[in-house]
């Protein structure tokens, strides 16, 4: 073996030829470049050049570089992190390994490719492959290995056996079985400990054991080809290192955990003030106020592109309208689209920022159901800065959030010329090459220029499809035109989970149903309401098109339409969605510093329990809470499977061992719903109606501790619910629990981070909640507490204890004598 050093401006490359068709080239960095510090390896093939560049968070980053093909451009920012430069070492024989530093390695025989994690090979075979039109990898499946991720999808959550479009494509009135839908993501996540990202927007594919049950292949129309593979011993693992690599989904606005009033559409001002009086009278809360398209114009077709009331005889006064709901704390949010259609009042603006045609003129779409116009050029500056002066305009009269609409984009022939130049790309680019990353740049623009414009305000935005990482825009996805159909309900389980584990934690449903149904069906509203409680976005939404069809049904989206019967029904499911206030905000915590999804698979911290894959529409509400909603017409009843360790059922406390099945009632009324033994659920209760997040007070929280002889901790988050740099500034406040049970005798110590806030006289009351009845004699610190009966909690019929106990920043100890 022959070992050559050649100092190339200023960086060494060791170039290892064992054999003359194959080198591996380590480029060095730092300013001893001797030091074995490496940024890349690079390998060449036969047929082209590899690059390997090791990343912190045990991700490897792995490029080909055909020599026959020329479309190799990066045209995606998914990525935020950097290669972090790493000790390597190349050994060299019939077969090359490259070793780094944090137990990573990859071994070359030839054409195959290998990624070993220590000892143990977890990605067994990649092969490059160029066929028809496309290029990608080929890699070697094991036997049993499970496949999740990959964004909207309403499949089974292996998605092996499938062919996976990455194309974002909208389907309207879809239910289960629609398997590629508005948010495709190239993420997908293996049983065998790793992960596969393909940082690739052009459209492509996904085809697990399809067409070669032995097989994963995954194949592109155009960019730069490459993978990452993250490795993780578990799905939480995983996304730690997976949302390291492309960001983390930012704090929401409190309120976005509320109540939101919405439907296609509300036509005028009257209409929409109505709706509102008629939800508060009836004592239903209210925090976000969505507006459809008839904000733009009093008709579907012809409107889009006027981004503004031009209706007077509608909207009379937006500003003052918007300003007057404001005052009651509910957040108007406008709906936004990307066309711009010829006769409305910015399209003579808007043409010099459209996307082209080949020749460099507007692209005129001729077929679009909307009406004839252009698509904006979201790619260029000069068009972001157009689309930002007519956000900044609503803003300004008082717009609190942005609904993104069509943003796929819902219609964008190939024909379409895009300009990359602002992003270094000189050539043309076609609509295929670029398509999945549309709607994320679009949100990228919303982002970046609402941070800077109003820095001290987080984003609600409301958005339809995107990208890897698009996340870090503060984007709550929605899942398109659902069927108002029980399997339109049946196809949100795969799909929020499926998206949950692609790095976008905030996806929900149109609870209810969106699309047009020729009846009412109150058990399916029922049971997608209670569904929705425990989803990122509660948001009830679906058409009303009586008053421009009157051949149509409107179906009304806004519970306090329907019957007396399922309002009583959704109203406590509602309210139960209140209460939790406090431990659904800290699951967002847990998102946006370890990337920790809300919703989570019954396996998330591990693979080893074969029936917990069995279970495939329950999941867990953050750690403590599991969930397992009736999706089945008539039900009475249904199976619920429960995980290792032990659960006690909300509605009367019972503790249940877990490792099994149950046969669970579950009347109309009811949602099987269980906390996890050793359990802290904080909790806002109030004898006052509820109105909106605006009443809640983080000072006086409800803690339930659910007992069990092993020892439990819980962290709970507490900010103030609105600033943007909260983190980042510390101003924060986590509260930890912990607890356990020996005998009759129950421990609880609680301590905080920020003990300098409780010095300026500051204090909590926490409300010690503890199931059933038999608690004698509670002490705080030694003194001891007065024990009461507690009242209801969380729809629950059985009887609970309560103690009040002030906690004033010093590490308190309470016991609980049975």
């Amino acid at each position: 073996m022959r070992i050559r050093k050649i100092l190339i401006s200023g960086i060494l490359a060791v170039v290892f030829s064992p054999l003359a068709a194959q080198q591996v080239v380590v480029n060095t960095v730092g300013k001893d470049p001797f030091n074995g510090k490496v940024t890349d390896v690079l390998y060449k093939a036969k047929e082209g050049q590899w690059n390997f560049y090791p990343y912190g968070n045990q991700v490897i980053r792995a490029v080909y570089k055909p020599a026959d093909y020329n479309r190799n451009e990066l045209m995606s920012n998914a990525v935020i992190t950097s290669p972090q430069p790493s000790q390597t070492k190349v050994t060299n024989g019939p077969s090359q390994a490259i070793d780094f530093e944090n137990g990573l390695s990859i071994v070359i025989q030839r054409e195959n490719i290998y990624f070993k994690q220590g000892r143990e090979i977890k990605v067994k075979s990649v092969r490059y492959f160029s066929e028809n039109d496309n290029r990608g990898f080929r890699f070697q499946l094991s036997d049993g290995e499970k496949w999740m991720g990959g964004g909207e999808r309403a499949i089974p959550m292996d998605r092996r056996g499938y062919r996976l479009l990455f194309y974002n494509t909208p389907v309207y009135g879809y239910g289960l079985g629609a398997e590629n839908l508005n948010f495709s993501v190239p993420v997908l996540l293996s049983s065998n400990g790793y992960a596969l990202f393909f940082d690739n927007p052009s459209k492509g594919y996904a085809d697990i054991g399809l067409t070669d049950k032995s097989t994963l292949e995954a194949g592109f129309s155009s960019g730069e080809l490459n993978f990452y593979v993250v490795f993780g011993k578990n799905l939480d693992e995983m996304l730690l290192n997976y949302s390291a690599l492309t960001g983390r989904q930012p704090l929401p606005p409190r309120w976005a955990m509320g109540n939101f009033v919405s439907r296609f559409g509300y036509r005028n001002e009257t209409q929409v003030k109505d709706v509102v009086s008629k939800m508060q009278a009836a004592k239903y809360p209210v925090d976000g106020l969505i507006f459809d398209l008839f904000w733009f114009g009093d008709h579907v077709k012809g409107t889009m592109g006027n981004f503004d009331w031009v209706s007077s005889s509608s909207w009379p006064n937006p500003k003052l309208m918007l300003t007057q709901f404001r005052q009651q704390n509910i957040k108007p949010i406008l709906i936004a689209e990307p066309f711009f259609l010829k006769g409305t009042t910015n399209y003579a603006e808007a043409a010099p920022f459209l996307a082209t045609n080949a020749t460099g003129q507007p692209y005129t779409y001729n077929n679009f159901f909307f009406g004839e116009g252009g698509l904006i050029d979201i790619f260029r500056k000069p068009a972001k800065d157009f689309m930002w002066k007519l956000y900044k305009k609503q803003v300004s009269n008082g717009v609190s959030g942005w609904w993104s609409d069509l943003g796929e984009p819902e219609k964008h022939p190939n024909e379409i010329i895009h300009n990359l130049k602002d992003q270094g790309i000189a050539r043309p680019v076609k609509a295929d090459e670029v398509h999945n990353i549309y709607g994320h740049q679009w949100s990228a623009m919303l982002a970046e220029k609402y941070s800077n414009e109003y820095s001290d305000q987080r984003l609600f935005h409301l958005n339809r499809a995107g990208f890897a990482g698009s996340q870090r825009y503060s984007v709550f996805p929605w899942t398109g035109d659902v069927a108002r159909s029980w399997s339109g309900l049946k196809a949100q389980w795969p799909i929020l989970m499926g998206m949950s584990l692609s790095g976008l934690p905030y996806i929900h449903s149109d609870a209810g149903g969106f699309a047009v149904a020729d009846e009412a069906d109150f058990e399916l509203y029922t049971r997608w309401l209670q569904f929705a409680a425990f989803t990122p976005v509660f948001r009830p939404h679906g058409t009303a098109p009586e008053a421009a069809d009157p051949t149509l049904k409107s179906i009304p989206s806004e519970p306090v339409f329907w019957d007396e019967k399922t309002q009583s029904i959704v109203k406590k499911y509602i309210r139960l969605r209140y209460e939790l206030l406090p431990y659904n905000y800290s699951l967002s915590f847990d998102q946006a510093v370890m990337g920790k999804p809300l919703m989570r698979p019954l396996y998330y911290y591990g693979f080893n329990d074969a029936e917990a894959f069995n279970a495939t529409d329950q999941y867990m509400w953050g750690d403590q809470l599991l969930v397992a909603p009736v999706m089945t017409q008539s039900a009475t009843s249904r199976k619920v499977y429960l995980p290792e360790g032990q659960w006690y059922r909300f509605s009367d406390n019972k503790l249940l061992d877990g490792k099994q099945w149950i046969d669970q009632p579950a009347d109309l009324s009811y949602l099987p719903l269980y906390a996890k033994a050793g359990s802290f659920v904080p909790l806002w209760q109030t004898d006052s109606v509820i109105r909106s997040t605006g009443q809640y007070d983080s000072k006086n929280i409800s803690v339930v501790y659910y007992p069990s002889a092993n020892p439990s901790s819980y962290t709970w988050y507490d900010d103030d619910g609105a600033e943007p740099r909260a983190l980042e500034r510390a101003n924060y406040e986590l509260v930890t629990f912990t607890g356990t049970t020996r005998g009759s005798m129950i421990v609880i110590d609680i301590k905080t981070n920020n003990v300098a806030a409780y010095k300026r006289k500051y204090q909590r009351t926490f409300t010690l909640l503890i199931p059933g009845n038999s608690v004698k004699e509670v002490k705080a610190n030694g003194t001891a507490v007065k024990v009461v009966a507690a009242k209801p909690v969380m729809l629950a019929d059985g009887p609970f204890t309560a103690a009040t106990i002030i906690f004033d920043g010093k590490p308190t100890s309470i016991e609980v004598r049975l």
